[in-house]
């Protein structure tokens, strides 16, 4: 039936996808898949790239557009409130999933065409109408028969999945009607499947008759009379509101508004044109697509790198296609960034800055090793305004640029009274505070972080500026890697890019950054979460940057002598493992491991790689109790995997000006709240291994004074004991006892001199496996004990602890009912999954559900603790470490006696809980020693 349709390429042919349809068909069609990457949902994403592609092999289209639903409730749904309303809500990984297929469509460059108020079948109508106007032929490829009146001599209908073509022919063939007369005949038989009424007992063969003989609706009413049928005759007289009603619901409004851009519907990359194939390559690879990332890098390749002078294109094709949306049509506005090099022009922009009230911040930092350099920095007052202030371009021909001192000073005299509003704010005043002299700047004021703002109201939607961007206004941004593109082989250094050119992309970011603001305080308003972000992430990201800035001092030569003590002792590992087998080989490679261990030896193979069987530390440890070879392999692992990560690492991030390590703190990053550290990551540092222990160790205090550690103590549980109001649990925190004595005592019905420490230690995994909704099999996996015994531990723990219990369901019914959870300060979470078909993921978003209020609240206690002692305890004191429940300070050895019990009655009043928060306070000369 593919032979039906127009001729493959032609220049004169629109097809026009209704893309709602293809998504929908791909949810219910394939077994459900997740992203590799993020765990997302992504079958009907993949379902939906999949026909795409089949659908333009077959029929090459020169112009090509899609439309879509908006989601938004529409005229019809005002004109009969009954309207498709027994459908049920669409299920929220299936809303999830279109949202991708929108950044898919974006980065592919095909206009979408989406208005609040009408239905896809609208807009699809109103381009018929264009295209005739316009002497353009037309493919709707749907299998929707709402659709059908639209057919014509010039207007086919392709239902893709069974190949079939519809032309005038074969709707008058189906319906027994002209196509003229279809929406009539649809009126007059209702449709179960939108909730349409029609008329009462009028099925297809009647309404034929009655429109062959009367010619449509009208023509039936105005000869009612003629009607022999009685019961007909009245029941049409009955019912001739409804059937007006329903004309009016079947009827496809021609007149939408839409901007018809032939130019834009022949960009789409997939038919040859241009579009933003490093956007497309980054979403097929976070989505798992491996075949389609193949295809763009190949398409990559033979394109070769953009032209750093189309920086200012790059979001016109998805603007061309979006402009019937709400929020699109704004999207053409561009942004011209002027050069500030002169001392009277970085006046009059902050001139112009005091009277916007509103100044947004981007700046360009070149990292070097350890080190990052601030290039320059992009202002904005609004859209489609920018500057950019060069500050560190070296090249040939490189602009005057003012004096770091110079741009210090007049920014600190000049930013007083406006609002400042950065994305990542925390790296932006470490970038801009590090990069002007010290003593010039005084802290930044900023107000708003659209990093922050946009992971407080989803935490776990990606949230760099470019997929924010795309999220919330389809435009594409150009990534830095357009002006740093490869030459000769290596990357031009940042420094060395046009001041003209870095200046223009940054502007243009700075002024995004200017639309996202508004936009993201009202969703913040409107989500309850302005507060958090006002009073405890934007104060946060302050002393934050304070820490970055401040670092941690090691002890590099402590590092080397470690080094040197951790070679020794896997060499000696290495010898055993041979002498076990008996023969030298090597232990770190997998293929000879993996010949040893399941052909040599015999063992039992548990899983298969692609090409191998495989030798995982999951497959090392099942294997433990069958040879002793999988344990050494395993402590091998290990002690290699902290000496590269730490041991060998941590002497190349020390600063060479400072002598410390500046970690990275990602505020933005864990959905429970968590801070994250990076660059190095100091939370997987082992704290119960004699080896970690060193680890820490080599983290000293400089001359003259100690590390005074403060470590909340059982945090998590006290939270559950105050959300729960559970009488057991409290009254075990009040009375000071040992909770997972308490809880060994309860659910093995014990008195406390019989409780063991095996009793002790399967109650401790009981307990935190309530927090983080650990069913029967997680908790024999971690206990190593049959899942029936798991059951049983669990349910008497539930019995004994009954207002957990009820908490707990309480926090299920709500995430139910809301899709979302919350901490006490009211930090938001979604959990989409929570009643999704699919078991995994619904058990998934169960546990989130369960968890997020315990520890997402034991984050928020700590960020709380961490501002209040933000402000020295002492005048030597300061803060230079987070990690989980701990901070961690340095203190003049003479503060000590003043520091420690002001510290410790800090965070212990930081909130006033049910039961009380403890604090265990330590100090020495290093970081374990403090403990």
């Amino acid at each position: 039936m593919v032979s039906r349709l127009f001729e493959p390429g032609a220049r004169d042919v629109l097809y026009v996808v209704d893309v709602s349809g293809y998504v929908f068909r791909a949810y219910h069609a394939i077994t459900p898949l997740t992203s590799p990457v993020s765990g997302e949902p992504t079958h009907a994403v993949y379902g939906t790239v999949i026909m795409l592609e089949r659908m333009l092999k077959q029929c090459d289209p020169a112009l090509l557009a899609v439309a879509m639903d908006s989601g938004k409730q529409t005229f019809r749904k005002e004109l009969y409130p009954e309207y498709k309303s027994h459908r049920p809500e669409a299920p929220p990984d299936l809303r999830q999933q279109m949202q991708r297929v929108e950044q898919v469509l974006g980065a592919l460059n095909v206009p979408i065409f989406v208005q609040p108020g009408v239905e896809a079948d609208d807009l699809i109508a109103s381009l018929v109408r264009e295209a005739r106007c316009r002497g353009l032929r037309m493919v709707i490829v749907s299998a929707d028969k709402d659709l059908m009146p639209l057919v014509g001599p010039d207007v086919v209908l392709w239902d893709t999945m069974r190949d079939k073509v519809w032309g005038p022919e074969e709707v008058s063939e189906r319906f027994g009607v002209q196509v003229s007369q279809l929406r009539d005949l649809l009126a007059l038989t209702g449709d179960t499947s939108d909730n349409i009424p029609g008329v009462p007992s009028v099925g297809p063969k009647t309404a034929q008759q009655l429109l062959a003989e009367f010619g449509d609706i009208d023509g039936i009413y105005a000869n009612l009379a003629q009607i022999k049928r009685q019961k007909l005759r009245e029941t049409l007289e009955q019912h001739r509101a409804q059937a007006f009603l329903s004309q009016k619901l079947v009827t496809l409004r021609d007149d939408c508004e839409i901007r018809f851009d032939v130019e834009a519907m022949g960009r789409h990359v997939m038919g040859g044109g241009d579009g933003d194939l490093h956007a497309l390559r980054a979403l097929y690879a976070e989505l798992g697509f491996q075949r389609q990332l193949a295809a763009v890098d190949e398409r990559i390749a033979r394109r070769g790198p953009s032209r750093p002078d189309a920086i200012d294109a790059a979001g016109a094709g998805t603007d061309a296609g979006a402009a019937t949306a709400e929020e699109r049509p704004a999207a053409s506005v561009e942004s011209t960034t002027q050069l500030v090099t002169t001392r009277a022009a970085l006046d009059a922009l902050l001139e112009v800055a005091r009277h916007a009230g509103r100044l947004a911040l981007v700046p360009a930092v070149q990292s070097v090793g350890n080190q990052a350099h601030l290039v320059g920095v992009a202002f904005s007052t609004g859209p489609g305004v920018a500057w950019y202030l060069p500050l560190g371009h070296r090249y040939v021909g490189a602009p005057v640029q003012l004096s770091r001192a110079e741009v210090g000073l007049a920014l600190a005299s000049g930013l007083g009274g406006i609002a400042l509003a950065g994305h990542d704010v925390k790296s932006l005043r470490v970038a801009i505070e590090s990069g002007l002299p010290s003593g010039t700047l005084p802290a930044l004021p900023f107000t708003f972080d659209t990093q922050l703002a946009s992971y407080l109201i989803d935490p776990e939607a990606p949230n760099a500026l470019a997929e924010l961007v795309e999220r919330e206004l389809s435009i594409e941004l150009p990534s830095l890697e357009s002006l740093t593109k490869p030459k000769r082989g290596l990357l031009v250094p940042l420094d060395e890019v046009d001041a003209d050119s870095l200046g223009a992309l940054l502007g243009r970011e700075a002024a995004l950054l200017m639309r996202l603001w508004p936009r993201l305080e009202k969703e913040l308003d409107q989500a309850q979460l302005s507060e958090l972000l006002r009073n405890l992430e934007l104060p946060l990201s302050e002393l934050l940057a304070e820490l970055e800035l401040r670092g941690v001092l090691v002890d590099i030569s402590m590092l080397g002598r470690l080094g040197t003590e951790l070679d020794a002792r896997l060499l000696d590992f290495e010898r055993e493992a041979q002498e076990i087998v008996g023969r030298p080989f090597n232990v770190h490679s997998p293929r000879q491991l993996e010949t040893l261990l399941f052909d040599d030896l015999k063992l039992k193979p548990l899983k298969r790689t692609k090409t191998s069987r495989s030798t995982d530390a999951a497959t090392l440890e099942a294997l433990i109790d069958e040879h002793p070879l999988p344990r050494v392999v395993l402590e091998i692992r290990k002690l290699a995997k902290l000496k590269s990560t730490y041991i060998e690492a941590l002497p190349g991030l020390v600063h060479p000006d400072t002598g410390r390590i500046h970690t990275r703190w990602g505020q933005a990053v864990a959905a429970t709240g968590r801070l994250s550290s990076s660059d190095p990551n100091l939370q997987n540092i082992p704290i119960r291994t004699e080896l970690g222990r060193k680890i820490r160790n080599a983290f000293v205090a400089p001359p003259g004074c100690q590390l005074v550690s403060a470590d909340y103590s059982q945090i998590e549980l006290r939270v559950l004991a105050h959300l729960s109001k559970d009488p057991v649990l409290t009254q075990s925190f009040l009375a000071a006892e040992d909770v997972h004595t308490r809880t060994a005592m309860e659910i093995f019905g014990l008195a406390p001199s019989d409780v063991t420490a095996e009793h002790r230690r399967r109650a401790k995994a009981v307990n935190f496996g309530v927090i983080y909704g650990q069913g029967e099999q997680g908790l024999s996996k971690s206990l190593g004990i049959p899942r029936a015994e798991a059951g049983q531990f669990i349910a008497a723990y539930f019995r004994r602890y009954e207002g957990v219990r009820v908490f707990m369901e309480a926090t299920l019914e709500q995430a139910r009912l809301t899709g979302t959870v919350r901490t006490l300060l009211g930090r938001l979470r979604r959990v989409s999954d929570i009643k999704s078909s699919h078991f995994g993921r619904r058990a998934a978003a169960e546990r989130v559900a369960m968890n997020t209020p315990i520890q997402g609240t034991a984050a928020d206690l700590l960020k709380l603790a961490m501002l209040k002692l933000g402000a020295p305890v002492t005048p030597g004191c300061r803060m230079i470490l987070t990690v989980h429940d701990e901070l961690v300070f340095e203190v003049p050895e003479a503060e000590l006696e003043q520091a420690v019990p002001a510290i410790k009655q800090r965070m212990e009043n930081i909130y006033t809980l049910d039961v009380p928060l403890v604090v265990d306070v330590g100090h020495g000369a290093a970081w374990d020693l403090a403990h």
